[in-house]
């Protein structure tokens, strides 16, 4: 799910090669583990107040609950 201003999609594509969330598939199922959950939360963090969209807010909540219970964050590309 994203939003009309597609700020999940430029989350993804925008990042550094080192980020996490570069690794995200826009055709395939990509899983992060707790581990990396916590690394993408570092990631939204840094994100701008002003970007920092309702649709991202929503990816931060769940990601921060996968980091507490020791889950994971999937993401279904297309």
């Amino acid at each position: 799910m994203d939003d009309d201003e597609e700020s999940l999609l430029r989350f993804v594509i925008e990042a550094p090669d080192t980020a996490v969330r570069w690794g995200v598939s826009g055709h395939d199922e990509t899983l992060f583990n707790s581990k990396q959950a916590y690394q993408l939360l570092r990631e939204i963090a840094e994100i701008p107040a002003e970007r920092a969209t309702p649709v991202l807010r929503l990816l931060r909540d769940g990601t921060w609950w996968v980091y507490r219970n020791n889950g994971y964050v999937q993401f279904l590309g297309d």
